[in-house]
């Protein structure tokens, strides 16, 4: 069980929240610390955007605490959150100076000092000339970066952002990603919700991992690429023979995908003492079509497929050599 912690912007322990018509969490448990970005990835249903709503107050949970900066969950503590939806609201009549300041006096701030905030917040990212035109005449990059400045204007202690680098270019997401960095060196928290397995990998200190409405794994970005199995992922056409070629060497098999025309993908895991040529081998001895054959690798992407994926695809067995 979570303890409130000086260093946690946020802690949600035992959170859940079921709808009539099914789904939701039934145990999301998370620390997000000060000066430090924590992933928050799953796959679609997982649970992610029920978490956020209860966290910024949207939901009400049926069990479970949610604290900031240690305290309960309150109207004035989420004043000090910044929050990036998904789903980009900004009117396309809005002027790029006036939103970011309208997002800040909801904050807070007066209207003065809301202005100056968008004005430096614009000119930060090279945007200061644009500041008059409307969201509408902006390019979609320009739009999601007016929308991230409207999170960070009133000088929240911990943001919340969902798919941030979602639309932007090169250029933008570096614009981004350095106003991020700003933020975290002085304390700020960052939870970033993300599909993007490099996108966390790249951005994350900690990583929560949610399935089935439950947390999975919570822990560092390196513990969690740790959690990789030993294997390979390969593509074939001849699903029958692959799964011999894994059960002669005592290995797993899971699909990563449908098929596309008579190929599929397919991941086998292993015991640590086989090893790869010995997997090579067993497909050889079987006579296993090999349209593509890679390594596992130990990074945050492989480490998901083992700790949440068999929850999402429960209904697919694990392997038809058990």
């Amino acid at each position: 069980m979570h303890c409130a912690n000086p260093t946690d912007a946020l802690t949600v322990t035992g959170l859940a929240k079921r709808y009539p018509s099914g789904g939701g969490v039934d145990d999301v448990r998370m620390s997000v610390r000060r000066g430090e970005v924590t992933g928050f990835i799953g796959v679609n249903g997982a649970g992610k955007s029920t978490t956020l709503r209860c966290v910024l107050g949207l939901l009400s949970p049926d069990a479970g605490d949610i604290r900031l900066f240690g305290a309960p969950a309150d109207k004035e503590a989420r004043r000090r959150v910044g929050f990036l939806p998904e789903e980009r609201g900004l009117s396309p009549r809005d002027r790029a100076r006036d939103a970011i300041a309208f997002h800040a006096r909801l904050k807070g701030l007066g209207r003065r000092e809301a202005l100056k905030a968008a004005d430096r917040l614009l000119e930060r990212i090279g945007l200061g000339h644009r500041r008059r035109a409307r969201i509408g005449e902006l390019s979609k990059g320009n739009a999601q970066r007016v929308q991230i400045l409207c999170a960070l204007a009133h000088g929240p202690d911990l943001l919340i952002l969902d798919e941030p680098l979602s639309g932007l270019d090169p250029v933008g997401q570096s614009d981004v990603l350095s106003l991020l960095a700003e933020f975290r060196a002085g304390g700020g928290a960052i939870l970033f919700s993300t599909h993007s397995m490099a996108a966390a990998e790249r951005l994350s200190d900690q990583v929560v991992i949610l399935a089935g409405g439950r947390t999975v794994f919570e822990g560092p970005l390196n513990e969690a690429a740790g959690q990789a199995s030993h294997g390979a992922v390969i593509v074939t056409s001849d699903e029958a023979a692959l799964f011999a070629a894994a059960a002669a060497i005592g290995g797993d098999v899971r699909p990563m995908s449908a098929g596309m025309g008579e190929a599929a993908r397919w991941r086998v895991t292993m015991p640590r003492q086989v090893t790869h040529p010995a997997l090579m081998r067993a497909l050889a001895e079987y006579a296993v079509p090999i349209f593509a054959f890679e390594p596992i690798k130990p990074d945050l992407e492989s480490a998901f497929w083992d700790l949440a994926a068999p929850q999402a695809q429960a209904e697919v067995p694990r392997s038809r050599a058990a």
